[in-house]
């Protein structure tokens, strides 16, 4: 499973939990639904575009 993949499925699977939770409507529960999931990919993805120009592991010794 690639980390996106991942990532998709864990905010579907929040994102569903707090919509029940938070709204009793239908109708409220969906919109809210769409507004965590799409901030949470859709951040996610920002977080990693920024992140990108950073090296991930040690620094690379001096010659």
């Amino acid at each position: 499973m690639s980390h996106f993949l991942l990532m998709v499925l864990y905010s579907t699977i929040l994102s569903l939990f707090f919509a029940v939770l938070w709204r009793r409507e239908r109708p409220a529960q969906l919109r809210l639904f769409l507004q965590l999931f799409g901030f949470m990919v859709v951040g996610g993805l920002l977080v990693a575009w920024l992140m990108f120009p950073f090296p991930s592991g040690p620094p690379a010794p001096i010659p």
